[in-house]
């Protein structure tokens, strides 16, 4: 059977989690509506889904649309797996917890999530609320699971499924351990489903949070935010003179100091034990973003590129239904993905923007940095599995056209980059 969507989305990923615990074949067709040509979007909408969305299934007996319609099913293909529950209670049980998701949690975590990766501007007042929210709505599955070892009983039924996949950015991202332990029964659970191989599969080994996202805040926000702080501060009475303090003892500042530093200082980066290469990252970024010709710049570049040390790469976002309509928010989406990577501007330059025209709007770069593989910190992204990755080859001229026509189209509204119009254009270096 024909699955169609975007293989990373949450959608399309439930429905193949469910279909390997039925024991069912799917077959993912990546159709999104905003990478389709018209013919391609009117044969989807005529003979699949007159909505024009996705998930849908192609079925022996005709297509299923909507998600959840599609794991029920799914799960009534073979009843001996009891996938929608073995008793009427059972089952109603399942459309209990399917409704839930659909009519309760869902829409919060979509505001919830929203500021942590760039889908949508922060406002604090406003997603305190959206926390507090969230908070109360997942007492409910954590009080019931104090009687059930999976929502509907001892099995694993589509129920788990869909609640497991709307969780699984908290859980990964955004809830640490002292959050957890405030839903024991919930995060055992999680554990439970998550360890199962057909989670694994579609979604990989699970991880829990170690260290929570904070909200991507704008630029603009920035500017906001500290306007009034300024404003707040001038409004404050004048500040009592301070007494002169003593400098500590030498012996207790060094004390100080060594309780500061972790001891064995600080984890080395794998990128650091690399052997010594002739190119010159730093100096090549120097001379790149002060360059008024950036073609001469680029000339430098190639003459002294080190593809032993470095490597080149295009990197594309593969958007969910939905993104790519409208372009400031496309434009907080890119800001989101390059914040989660401040760590990483040691060893990496890369032109990164939006380009296209609402509401086909796409989110592409390309980038060098440090090693021939895609490195850690790209890996340990919130949105890693949410982008392609393609080598560029230096001594490929289609590739090296690739490089100039992102590193050279920088005026936005004006040049023309991969065939688009550049409209929010960056650097990362």
């Amino acid at each position: 059977m024909n699955l169609w969507g975007p293989h990373h989305g949450g959608l399309v990923r439930k429905i193949e989690v469910a279909a390997l615990f039925a024991g069912v074949e799917v077959k993912v067709n990546p159709y999104h509506s905003s990478k389709a040509d018209k013919a391609a979007i009117q044969e989807y909408t005529s003979k699949i889904n007159p909505n024009g969305s996705i998930p849908s299934l192609e079925t022996p007996d005709g297509p299923i649309w909507e998600s959840r319609a599609i794991l029920r099913y799914i799960a009534r293909l073979d009843p001996s797996k009891n996938l929608y529950g073995k008793t009427p209670y059972e089952q109603a049980l399942v459309d209990q917890w399917l409704d839930w998701c659909a009519k309760e949690y869902t829409p919060v975590s979509y505001a919830y999530n929203a500021p942590y990766f760039g889908h949508g501007e922060y406002d604090k007042l406003t997603h305190d609320a959206v926390i507090e929210e969230i908070k109360k709505l997942i007492k409910i599955p954590n009080e019931h699971l104090k009687k059930y070892k999976f929502l509907a009983g001892d099995n694993i039924t589509i129920a788990d499924i869909e609640l497991a996949s709307v969780l699984q950015r908290p859980f990964q991202w955004l809830w640490e351990e002292k959050f957890r332990k405030s839903i024991p029964n919930l995060t055992k659970w999680y554990e439970a489903v998550t360890s199962e191989e057909s989670w694994k599969k579609v979604y990989g080994k699970p991880i829990l949070c170690k260290t929570a996202l904070t909200p991507f805040v704008t630029e603009k926000k920035k500017k906001v935010e500290t306007g009034k702080k300024k404003k707040e501060e001038t409004k404050k009475e004048e500040p009592k003179k301070e007494t002169k303090k003593e400098e500590p003892k030498k012996a207790d500042k060094a004390k100080e100091e060594k309780e500061e530093k972790p001891e064995g200082g600080k984890e080395k980066n794998p990128l650091d034990e690399l052997p010594p290469s002739t190119f010159n990252l730093f100096d090549f970024k120097t001379l790149f973003v002060n360059a008024a010709n950036k073609h001469e710049a680029l000339d430098f570049f190639w003459k002294n590129f080190d593809p032993q040390g470095y490597s080149i790469w295009s990197i594309e976002y593969d958007k969910a239904e939905g993104e790519g309509q409208v372009l400031f928010l496309t434009s907080n989406l890119m800001n989101g993905f390059l914040q989660r990577l401040e760590h990483f501007r040691k060893y990496a330059f890369g032109v990164h923007g939006v380009y296209g025209d609402e509401p086909n709007l796409e989110i592409r770069g390309v980038w060098v940095w440090r090693g021939t593989e895609i490195p850690q910190e790209m890996k340990e992204h919130p949105s890693f599995e949410y982008h392609k990755f393609t080598k560029l080859d230096p001594n490929n001229e289609a590739d090296r056209k690739k490089v100039t026509e992102f590193w050279t189209g920088l005026n936005e509204d004006e040049d023309v980059v991969d065939g688009l119009k550049a409209r929010t254009v960056k650097y990362f270096k």
